[in-house]
């Protein structure tokens, strides 16, 4: 029978890899200092960096209102801002050496 691309809620499903000795070692380390198993701690960590990399794919929606603002900030930037950026750009810092 075909799947389908969806996994039911609850359901759940093998991952399996392959890794070098060396890199199992350090990464059971690491889940061994958390307090976690080895499958929970590789689990949560690829899920959580694959989420942040997937944040930034999803689509943004504004309403007019709220685009007509961004534009008009843009446009018309407050003048407290003007002036940090002015200060910012003409002034030596403790950064320029």
């Amino acid at each position: 029978m075909a799947r389908s691309g969806k996994a039911d809620s609850g359901q759940e499903n093998r991952l399996s890899i392959r890794v070098d000795a060396a890199r199992k070692a350090v990464i059971a380390r690491a889940a061994k200092l958390r307090g976690e198993t080895l499958s929970d701690f590789v689990l949560e960590n690829a899920y959580q960096i694959a989420t942040e990399l997937l944040v930034d794919e999803d689509p943004v929606s504004l309403s007019r209102k709220q685009l007509a603002h961004i534009f008009e900030t843009l446009d018309n930037p407050p003048p407290q801002n003007v002036e940090a950026v002015r200060k910012l750009l003409t002034e030596r810092s403790i950064l320029d050496g």
